[in-house]
């Protein structure tokens, strides 16, 4: 799999705050398979790269990219904040990035459903906008205690992503670097119009 820019990831609990904030980011063994780290420990794979060690982002531009690999980050991020040994199969609410389809809302949804989750709601609103839009979004609002914001603190790294994949792409087509750059400009000066 290639590698994504991780998403930031923050889950709330309601009555008391932000609990946890890590990167959508898992590192695993290249010839085991085994799963060697989550998050921050993943992303610090990175930085000081081990033999073997591989690192993906199962979530692209916050949404899944890898099924497999987002059922285990949300299985181990919902284990390390204690949720599903205080309530057993805790109702999440889910903040997506805006622009999601409805496809990539019911992937998000059956992720967390096999991550653990009892009751799962999904939503483009944001983090503290959804807290308080619950009643108006399910009857069984109050069960709600669990917040997940998939977000990026940094867009132009997505932007980034954007235009890495562009150039790949007229590499394998046989387009010109240069020819790209082109078509950008007369894109953006025809969006200043």
């Amino acid at each position: 799999m290639d590698f994504f820019e991780p998403a930031d990831i923050v889950i709330y609990i309601q009555g008391r705050g932000a609990v946890l904030k890590e990167k959508s980011l898992l590192a695993y063994d290249g010839i085991t398979k085994k799963i060697t780290a989550y998050g921050k420990e993943a992303e610090d794979s990175v930085e000081n790269p081990a033999e073997n060690i591989k690192v993906i982002s199962p979530l692209r531009r916050g949404q899944v990219a890898d099924y497999i690999g987002a059922v285990k980050l949300f299985r181990y991020l919902l284990g390390k904040i204690g949720e599903k040994k205080l309530f057993g199969k805790p109702a999440v609410a889910v903040s997506l990035p805006e622009g999601a389809t409805e496809v990539e809302k019911k992937a998000a949804e059956d992720v967390l459903y096999q991550a653990g989750a009892g009751a799962v709601v999904v939503s483009e609103i944001p983090m503290e906008q959804l807290i308080e839009e619950m009643p108006k979004l399910t009857k069984n609002w109050k069960k709600f205690k669990t917040f997940i914001s998939i977000t990026k603190e940094e867009p132009g790294r997505y932007v980034k992503e954007q235009l890495t994949e562009l150039f790949g792409y007229g590499r394998r087509e046989g387009i010109s670097s240069g020819r790209i750059i082109e078509l950008l400009q007369e894109e953006a000066a025809a969006g200043q119009e």
